[in-house]
């Protein structure tokens, strides 16, 4: 009998064990959470699994939704797509097949500059009355590069041995040696005060530019038409070359007639006119008249 009602035991410690409700699952969400730049859209993904080990991928079988969608959306494939907004969302992952559901927190952020890269960089040799254009490379925290040379406050620690240019859309970056020494060319972002840092070594007397001429001069400019004008540098050592692109152009009556940065007048309307350029670092100017007809 003893063995008997053993069996029994047995049998029926077996049968509930078999009717016992099926094992929980649980959802692992990755990234659980994180900081997302506006404008980068991340991938979830998403582990069903079981105890004792068992787990399946089913990143396109469960369902999502957003907590706050104008900080972050969430697609049918689980794809976050941050907002035009700042802020935290909780992204709600649920499984149709059971109970379970899991949480992944996630904080949305504008895009902003990490670091600022010079180029030429870390130094630059220059001769005296060298010009060089300078670019700021901006590191974002998105992991874009994007060129914000002309976004930057340039300065220069010592311009009496190198100049850089400060006009947004003309001159910013353009460095200038002047006479032999040492300066650091900053660009500085305003917004977040991050700045990338060159130095410039000017050495070597090279020849010094002494003088422009202009061409044509007298220039005669139909009304609507244009007319290239040149800017001819000469130099002590006797050489003579090209400077319209490294001059600042100007337009005595620009209602008559306009000249844009590289030396190209239009005719606005009949009338005289001067054109002038200028070498504001080193005190020259010349200049040639015009006759718009």
């Amino acid at each position: 009998m003893r063995f008997v009602a053993v069996l029994v035991t047995f049998f029926s410690l077996l049968f509930a064990a078999s009717c016992s409700e099926p094992m929980q699952p649980t959802l692992e969400v990755s990234p659980a959470s994180t900081t997302l730049v506006s404008g980068k859209n991340t991938q979830l993904t998403v582990t069903r699994r079981f105890p004792g080990g068992q787990a399946d991928d089913v990143t396109n079988k469960v369902t999502y939704s957003s907590s706050n969608k104008s900080v972050l959306g969430v697609d049918a494939r689980g794809l976050l797509i941050p907002g035009t907004e700042g802020g935290t969302a909780v992204i709600r992952v649920s499984d149709p097949q059971s109970d379970a559901f899991a949480l992944a927190t996630f904080t949305v952020v504008p895009p902003r500059i990490e670091a600022i890269d010079i180029i030429p960089s870390p130094a630059i040799v220059m001769k005296p009355a060298e010009i060089r254009q300078f670019t700021a490379t901006a590191r974002f925290n998105d992991g874009v590069n994007r060129d914000v040379t002309g976004q930057m406050q340039w300065t220069s620690s010592n311009e009496a041995a190198a100049r850089v240019g400060t006009t947004a859309g003309f001159d910013n970056g353009r460095v200038t040696a002047v006479t032999e020494g040492d300066a650091i060319i900053i660009a500085r972002d305003a917004e977040t005060g991050i700045e990338g840092r060159t130095t410039v070594f000017v050495r070597g007397a090279g020849p010094q530019l002494l003088a422009i001429t202009l061409t044509p001069n007298p220039a005669s400019v139909p009304v609507s038409g244009t007319v290239q004008f040149t800017a001819l540098g000469i130099f002590s050592d006797g050489s003579s070359t090209s400077v319209t692109n490294t001059v600042a152009w100007s337009s005595s009556n620009e209602a008559v007639l306009k000249v844009d940065q590289a030396g190209l007048a239009t005719g606005v309307a009949s009338g005289m006119a001067t054109v002038t350029v200028r070498r504001i670092e080193l005190g020259i100017v010349a200049s040639a008249e015009a006759k718009v007809q």
